[in-house]
């Protein structure tokens, strides 16, 4: 859970970078949405966010704020507000090594606040996080076709591990049956 007390706000130029609140709620569904579009226009065989879910949206993000084991961090800018948001959490396995991972579930900066080392920074702090909660290895899945994307974790030495592959059934129907 993201407690102000475990992380220093931390300046970026005219950036402050800092653990997500329930004021910020409004601005966080906005980015969400903005990335989720950024998603569905980068690859179009993905799934679509239904707009019940859309509509909920809020609902989700309020209850990832106060979860345990997760993380929330927010880039605001002095003139435009919170213009970026990364979400993490811990996964626990006994059943590998490492037990304790980090997982970036979400990251993104408006596209007028990029190139700044908005993001960067966002990953930074999460990493304090992960590392305070013992994690010693770090993923994330990103859509195949969001070249951007691709290009920001790969920089971050992030690479693929385990590849997501997917089919329509009645594609995958016809090439079975021929």
């Amino acid at each position: 859970m993201t407690d102000e007390r475990e992380f220093r706000t931390e300046r970026h130029g005219p950036y402050t970078l800092r653990p997500a609140r329930a004021a910020d709620l409004e601005r966080l569904v906005e980015l969400l949405l903005a990335l989720q579009d950024q998603i569905e226009r980068s690859n179009p065989g993905l799934w679509r966010m239904k707009p019940d879910a859309r509509h909920n949206l809020k609902g989700q993000i309020g209850g990832r704020l106060k979860a345990a084991d997760s993380c929330a961090l927010v880039a605001e800018h002095e003139q435009d507000g919170v213009v970026g948001v990364i979400f993490g959490r811990i996964i626990v396995n006994n059943r590998y090594t490492p037990s304790r991972a980090g997982q970036i579930d979400q990251a993104f900066v408006r596209p007028d606040h990029r190139r700044l080392a908005v993001g960067s920074r966002l990953v930074a702090l999460l990493c304090g996080f992960f590392a305070a909660e013992g994690a010693e290895d770090i993923s994330l899945r990103y859509v195949a076709g969001n070249e951007e994307a691709a290009a920001f974790w790969t920089a971050l030495g992030f690479a693929p591990r385990i590849i997501t592959a997917g089919s329509r059934r009645e594609a995958l129907e016809h090439h079975l049956l021929g």
